[in-house]
């Protein structure tokens, strides 16, 4: 009788599971990482294959910067013409590890490449995590041991692109 109930309690968890940690699920906010969500305004480009998120532990000041050792996440790809997209460096990740500490450069890009390239010519920035809400320079991300951030949101407006950082269009 006590397996039955025990197969029983597993169905119903099983059953009442939806796949996965939302960005706002308890249990997120003892983790150490952020998430928010991405809003998109204007007409996506039509020769665009791929649109992910990027964050770099230090600015993206020269060409050289944007490289495979700054890089400290790397988003699975987001789907093409979303109008919004919740994201979080737990589940969303395609590439990296974001651990406590300072980071300078978050960002939604976008590429006419069929794979992933990590040369900064394939990428260009279509919306920046900005450090307030009237100038477009990037924002500093504090990430805290056993802390999650919900609120690290960033709006991409097709018609309103942020400056590129040095060595794109």
């Amino acid at each position: 009788m006590k397996i039955y109930k025990l197969i029983l309690a597993l169905a119903i968890f099983t059953i009442s599971c939806d796949g996965g940690l939302a960005p706002n699920d308890t249990g997120m906010e003892n983790m150490t990482g952020f998430g928010g969500s991405i809003s998109f305004m204007g007409e996506w480009p039509s020769d665009i294959t791929q649109t992910n998120i990027v964050l770099f532990k230090d600015p993206i000041l020269t060409e050289a910067d944007f490289n495979i050792d700054n890089l400290k996440y790397l988003s699975t790809s987001i789907p093409f013409n979303s109008l919004d997209y919740s994201y979080n460096t737990i589940d969303s990740l395609l590439f990296g590890n974001v651990t406590s500490g300072k980071y300078f450069y978050l960002a939604v890009i976008q590429t006419k490449e069929k794979s992933i390239s990590f040369d900064r010519e394939d990428w260009f920035v279509v919306g920046i995590y900005e450090s307030t809400d009237e100038n477009s320079e990037p924002g500093e991300i504090i990430v805290e041991e056993n802390k999650f951030n919900f609120e690290v949101n960033i709006i991409c407006d097709f018609n309103n692109i942020p400056p590129q950082p040095p060595g794109g269009e």
